[in-house]
């Protein structure tokens, strides 16, 4: 069959064409939170329609993994009426490198 993302196949699920995360030497991303705010109750019979967007980034420093670059991925969820139902924020991070393990 197919590979499914997430089917646990691979240790992450995910195959990679080389090692480590994001690229240029960095330690790799992670998904560090999940929010929801639902400015209503889905109603049975309701049709969900998801738009996806950026949101905020910025950085922090640490002193194990260097630079972490924090990025938001918002997406909200209307009705078929275009009435706003719930609104999911989540927050990634990049390290600029492996996390020092002394």
């Amino acid at each position: 069959g197919e590979p499914v993302f997430g089917s646990g196949g691979k240790p992450t699920g995910v195959v990679r064409e080389s090692g480590g995360g994001g690229g240029g030497g960095g330690g790799g991303g992670l998904h560090a939170e999940q929010r929801y705010v639902y400015h209503r109750h889905p109603r049975v019979g309701d049709v969900l329609t998801a738009t996806t967007r950026p949101g905020n980034k910025w950085e922090r420093q640490s002193r194990r993994a260097g630079t972490l670059k924090f990025s938001e991925t918002v997406t909200e969820y209307r009705d078929q009426n275009g009435e706003l139902v719930v609104t999911a924020t989540g927050v990634g991070v990049q390290t600029e490198r492996p996390v020092d393990q002394g």
